[in-house]
């Protein structure tokens, strides 16, 4: 029998509105907004770094002649431009978030 307090609590599903607005509406301050926001950002980092290191060994496995592997490199290379676009937005949080700290 598993114990309830031992639980992982479920994932809202952010996809949808109601989730969307309940978590912007959880929120109290612009700090917390922004310390959200960061959170989020790291996750999709996390994520999209993944996507592309699989995807980089899936390409690795195919001969160039296949008509998937300048497909799969063009992705990449757009998944690569989308992470660089997340560290910066990244950056820029952490710079607001420290110079409200301040």
């Amino acid at each position: 029998m598993q114990n309830p307090l031992y639980k992982k609590p479920e994932t809202p599903n952010y996809a949808t509105p109601e989730a969307q607005r309940a978590f912007i509406e959880e929120t109290v301050t612009n700090k917390e907004l922004m310390q959200k926001e960061l959170s989020v950002n790291q996750a999709e980092q996390l994520l999209l770094g993944k996507r592309i290191r699989m995807m980089k060994e899936f390409i690795n496995e195919l001969p160039a002649s296949d008509p998937q592997y300048s497909m799969l490199l063009a992705q990449v290379q757009m998944d690569q431009i989308e992470l660089d676009e997340l560290r910066t937005r990244e950056l820029m949080i952490s710079q607001k978030l420290s110079e409200i700290m301040d």
